[in-house]
């Protein structure tokens, strides 16, 4: 018995001391922080978050529990954390104004915030964001306390918008970033120096600082390289895109126009990909049902199993996007016919699908709004059923089993 009391003594301190191996955060309160901090000689480090909030749980269950996180953090900040919709953390988001999460603050003694970060991040990143903070020029205090007296130059004043972009000071970013843009030359902004100026949310497709940018592609690939140029206006147009083929753009949403003007102009390696998204999207967008059917069946012998996912999606996005949002009879005539394509095209395939492929087929199905018969219920399940013979026996395997059992009932009524 003593021995066991023993055992259960180490292992309750051997835990204690893992816990304390990541970040010490204080259950203290912010007074008592700035006075913990002030007699320490640190700095205060406040972790804004919520209940609700995915990043700010990944930062306190992956993140801030790690020893290097601790080893980085507890020497220099005093470390608290409150929920901002809590007790105090109700107070605290109002003083700080912190309407982002997870939002982190370096604080002084004094209660004057130092240095402001917005969202998480993986932990080496995260201190590099961190460590800026202590840079006694270029933290966001000293930043703002220069601008205000005038006089930073084209490289400060692009410091300081960045700082402020990453503190989540939007209104004021915006501000300083059209000062910039009226600053900088147009030689200058096409360097490599000031590519941020491209990823900010405030270059949409259609905004000046875009539209200068298609205009000098070429000089602005010479200069930053041609794949992360290629790869950042892909990523914007596929976006782009997606939201007229899905029937989810809105009348705030870069107007389609625009995209049929600016497509052609990308010359991007992915081009052809986003010609053909750009295609679809017009038939979508001008509900051209029979168009899109037609070149469904075309292209179905020669698409993989995902890229079909994509003119699924756009034939769905035809009911979505419409007032009524639900599938005229002719809408389902067209997608009884398109169900059957691709049942065909399933039967045809099933010897070298994968369970991924197989979870697909489910949504195509769901996409076309066709009408299912027990027929083509039986069909269905013959040709997953063929097709799972194939698989390895997984999770992945299990959960389609019974999502093509499902099919074999109802292809038994």
């Amino acid at each position: 018995m003593k021995h066991i009391y023993t055992l259960l003594l180490g292992l309750l301190a051997w835990s204690a001391s893992m816990a304390q191996e990541g970040v010490n955060f204080r259950d203290i309160t912010f007074e008592e922080a700035l006075k913990q901090a002030k007699s320490e000689n640190k700095l205060v480090f406040m972790d804004c978050y919520t209940s609700w909030c995915g990043p700010c749980k990944n930062m306190a269950d992956k993140v801030f529990p790690q020893k290097a996180a601790g080893d980085y953090f507890n020497p220099r900040f005093v470390c608290v954390k409150y929920d901002m919709e809590k007790g105090a953390g109700v107070e605290l988001a109002k003083k700080f104004e912190v309407h982002a999460y997870p939002t982190f603050l370096m604080i002084r003694p004094d209660g004057s915030v130092q240095h402001r970060l917005v969202g998480g991040d993986g932990l080496e990143a995260f201190i590099a964001r961190v460590e800026q903070g202590f840079d006694e020029q270029n933290n966001l205090s000293a930043l703002h306390s220069r601008y205000e007296k005038g006089g930073l130059s084209k490289t400060e004043l692009f410091r300081y918008w960045e700082v402020l972009e990453e503190a989540g000071e939007d209104t004021r970013a915006e501000k300083v970033y059209a000062e910039l843009l009226a600053l900088l030359t147009d030689e200058e902004k096409t360097q490599a120096a000031y590519w941020n100026l491209y990823e900010t949310r405030g270059c949409t497709i259609g905004s000046p600082m875009h539209d200068f940018m298609l205009t000098h592609l070429d000089v602005l690939r010479a200069n930053n390289g041609k794949e992360k140029v290629d790869r950042y206006l892909t990523a914007k147009y596929d976006d782009a895109l997606g939201l007229y083929i899905m029937g989810y753009a809105r009348k705030e949403d870069v107007p389609f126009g625009t995209l049929q003007r600016n497509v052609p102009l990308l010359k991007v390696a992915q081009q052809n990909e986003l010609d053909k998204m750009l295609e679809l999207a017009e038939l979508v967008y001008h509900k051209k049902a029979d168009e899109l059917t037609e070149l469904i069946e075309k292209r179905l012998p020669e698409m993989s199993v995902q890229e079909l996912k994509m003119y699924a999606f756009g034939f769905r996005g035809m009911i979505w996007g419409s007032e009524k949002k639900e599938a005229s009879p002719h809408i389902t005539e067209l997608g009884t016919k398109l169900t059957e394509s691709v049942i065909a095209d399933m039967e045809k395939r099933a010897g070298k699908l994968t369970a991924d492929d197989l979870f697909t087929y489910t949504i195509l199905i769901d996409s076309f709004y066709g009408k299912m018969t027990p027929l083509l219920y039986k069909r269905l399940a013959d040709a997953g059923e063929k097709a799972m013979s194939t698989l390895p026996d997984n999770e992945e395997k299990e959960r389609m089993i019974r999502y093509y059992k499902a099919y074999r009932e109802k292809g038994n009524k």
